[in-house]
């Protein structure tokens, strides 16, 4: 069967679907129409019929979640079930409407997951239809695979590398008109609103939310929004610098005025403390605190040192004496105590009023945060304990002697002791921790594999003067490692406690027995 007889059985009309998209970038406002019009002309030369169209005006071609795109792959893939091919092609301009894909493969994955299907990718740049008529044995048919072989990957590297260059190219002139003290884009920080200037800068007028520049050598800057949300913005940082009230507390007094919030709903202490750490409201350009790879979702956050500041850019919200004062009690908040200012603050505390709570040192000036006491020591109780490092100590040592003179040998180990080479035991002395008007005995146990029973020696005073009792606590078999005994818990008491060390004796001397018989053997 040669050529002509080939195209004469061939004469059949094509089925198609077209697929058009524009870029996110620069892309023209005409451009899905101009692509539809070429692929209609190149169909009525080829005698194709398009049985339906998709497209994604405005959408990246970095990645394939396009909802048009997406659409299209389900329609080849529900495509040729029956006896009679329903669909013969996807049409679509060239290589880079198809998809800019920094990942070039992937365009491969694409064309190569509708070819299973029974459906040809083809392009209207690689000319007519004939270029896919050709069989193997065709004489022309070999250089016109080899071209479409060779051709395409070439085409999607380019594809690719246009989007990396423009990306790299829209980079620079977005920091260019940074440092030129203009803003980028992006929606206006809340209680302020997007000043178009011309290039003399002088003022046009204000900018809508989503309106765009009247020309684009226009440039944008930041100006208070006064007869909106600028005095919201003002009462929060005179709240916080002045009348010393926390984010939460702020949060709490605009609520309960029904003060309107950014995005609706209720005040958070989240976005309290995004207005207050946002340059923006003290007259700067700041710009390229984040960044994310060509393609990728993900988000990176840059170092503040690579950040675009450009200050006096702006008309200011606030005052910059106002601005610096929030940052020091953000930088004061921040600073990182020492464990022995913990320690000195929290004696302190405690040798005036007896008693520590965390609900207590918020009160007082100068004190640690929860944060910072739960990061250094685990817990307040735990902070409580390092006061009284020699009591702690001296009782320890009191209760090692006492389980060397049941044992036959004992080697201690790091922080825990190993009795007659069969198991381990951490002694954890317990001082009383006042809580309202009694008193609770917090110990941690130890879920090391390596540390077979906890032993918690709750004391009488902070002198160690008197041992209460002893409670051994296996790790394998609790959950929550902070244990709490208070004068209330005779359950707990009951179930664990001891008045001596019977329970660890009885443990030793089977121990001793086992190790003497292992030993005449």
């Amino acid at each position: 069967m040669n050529r002509w007889e080939r195209r004469q059985k061939q004469k059949k009309r094509w089925r198609a679907v077209a697929y058009m998209r524009r870029s996110t970038q620069g892309g023209q406002e005409n451009s899905i129409d101009i692509q539809r019009e070429t692929i209609l002309s190149w169909t009525e030369r080829n005698d194709v019929e398009i049985v339906a169209e998709y497209d994604d005006p405005g959408f990246s071609g970095l990645t394939a979640d396009r909802p048009g795109f997406q659409a299209l792959l389900a329609h080849v893939q529900q495509s040729n079930q029956g006896k009679e091919k329903d669909l013969d092609y996807v049409v679509c301009l060239d290589v880079s409407r198809w998809g800019r894909f920094q990942q070039t493969d992937k365009a491969g994955y694409y064309e190569t997951l509708c070819a299973d299907n029974g459906v040809d990718v083809v392009f209207v740049e690689d000319g007519d239809l004939r270029r896919h008529e050709y069989d193997g044995d065709d004489e022309d048919s070999s250089g016109e695979e080899l071209m479409k072989t060779l051709g395409r990957p070439v085409k999607r590297y380019l594809a690719k590398e246009h989007s990396r260059v423009l990306s790299k190219k829209v980079l620079a002139g977005t920091k260019k008109v940074s440092w030129q003290g203009n803003r980028a884009g992006g929606p206006p920080p809340f209680g302020t609103l997007r000043m178009e200037v011309d290039s003399q800068r002088n003022e046009i007028g204000i900018l809508k939310p989503k309106q765009h520049k009247c020309n684009p050598n226009n440039r944008v800057k930041l100006t208070p929004d006064e007869e909106g949300n600028a005095k919201i913005v003002r009462d929060i940082f005179h709240l916080f610098v002045s009348k010393k009230k926390t984010e939460k507390q702020i949060a709490t007094i605009l609520n309960e005025q029904n003060t309107p919030a950014p995005m609706g709903g209720k005040w958070r202490a989240m976005g309290i403390r995004h207005i207050l750490q946002n340059e923006q409201y003290a007259g700067s350009v700041v710009y390229y605190k984040t960044r994310h790879k060509l393609g990728k979702k993900k988000t990176y956050r840059n170092p503040p040192q690579k950040w675009i500041r450009v200050p006096g850019s702006y008309k200011p919200v606030v005052e910059q004496e106002i601005f610096d004062a929030s940052q020091e009690i953000f930088r004061l908040r921040e600073k990182r105590m020492t464990r022995e200012e913990i320690l000195d603050r929290l004696r302190l505390v405690f040798e005036k009023y007896g008693m520590l709570s965390y609900a207590l040192l918020k009160q007082l000036p100068d004190m640690p945060c929860k944060r910072e006491i739960v990061r250094e020591f685990g817990s307040l109780p735990e902070a409580f304990h390092a006061l009284y490092p020699d009591v702690i100590e001296k009782v320890r040592n009191d209760v090692r002697k006492m389980i060397e003179e049941e044992a036959n040998d004992v080697k201690e180990f790091e922080d825990f002791l190993i009795i007659n080479q069969l198991f381990s035991v951490k002694i954890v002395p317990v001082l009383p921790f006042p809580r309202g008007y009694g008193f609770e005995w917090h110990f941690r146990i130890d879920k090391r594999i390596d540390v077979d029973i906890t032993l918690g020696v709750p004391l009488h005073d902070c002198q160690g003067t008197k041992i209460l009792g002893y409670f051994p606590r296996l790790g394998v078999l609790t959950s929550d490692p902070l244990d709490c005994i208070a004068d209330s818990s005779s359950f707990k008491i009951g179930l664990y406690g001891y008045l001596d060390l019977r329970f660890i004796s009885k443990l030793i001397h089977w121990t001793n027995s086992y190790k003497m018989e292992t030993k005449h053997e």
